[in-house]
């Protein structure tokens, strides 16, 4: 069955290291002023510079900065309920200080995410995927997240060589649902970190893979 654009951001696979108690998650802080909505599955960065912000998260943008990880929800005291709120997503304000964040960050975590792309892995270029993908450094785009259910609408772009890409390639994800046909456009795939807050990547000492 050909695989339909469903996109759900990048979705911890237990298949990589992610266990009880702490499933390779951490607490990081997001500023209250930050505006920016973070949705569970996002990719997140931090904040960067000597002010009083950094090491704070944001919503990453695709490129070759380090990306601190994966947010999975956070609480905060709401300002118009007067009470502290669970929730999956950051809606970008409605905090009094700051958001506590959760965040998978172990540098060997792996992750389900599907692909917008269709043609082979080097240039996306054919009609479906071809064979070779696996160890390919990756780009994202974030999509729209969905504010009912707090999921993200991240998805992986592109592939190529460039070794400072955020992601690399492991394996297809053959099976896993919608997406779960690497044949066809929107096959959902497994990635792991490349270019990490606390890892290097291929342009330092090794890749995920190496």
């Amino acid at each position: 069955m050909a695989n339909t654009a469903a996109y759900y951001g990048f979705l911890q696979y237990f298949g990589g290291a992610g266990g009880a108690p702490t499933f390779a998650q951490s607490t990081r802080r997001i500023a209250s002023s930050a505006s920016t909505a973070i949705y569970t599955g996002d990719p997140v960065t931090p904040v960067a510079g000597t002010g009083a912000a950094t090491g704070y998260i944001v919503s990453a943008a695709n490129g070759a900065q380090p990306i601190a990880g994966i947010f999975v929800g956070c609480k905060y005291l709401s300002t118009a309920l007067n009470r502290t709120v669970w929730s999956p997503y950051w809606p970008g304000s409605g905090a009094t200080g700051d958001v506590e964040a959760y965040v998978i960050d172990d540098p060997n975590a792996r992750f389900v995410v599907q692909t917008s792309f269709a043609g082979a892995p080097m240039t996306g270029s054919a009609t479906t995927m071809t064979s070779g993908i696996q160890g390919q450094y990756a780009t994202f785009a974030l999509g729209s997240g969905n504010t009912s259910t707090g999921r993200s609408g991240a998805y992986l772009n592109a592939v190529s060589t460039t070794v400072t890409s955020p992601f690399i390639v492991v394996d297809y994800a053959i099976g896993f649902g919608n997406g779960g046909d690497p044949t066809t456009q929107y096959c959902n795939v497994i990635v792991g970190f490349n270019n990490e807050q606390w890892r290097t990547n291929g342009a330092g000492p090794a890749s995920i893979n190496a």
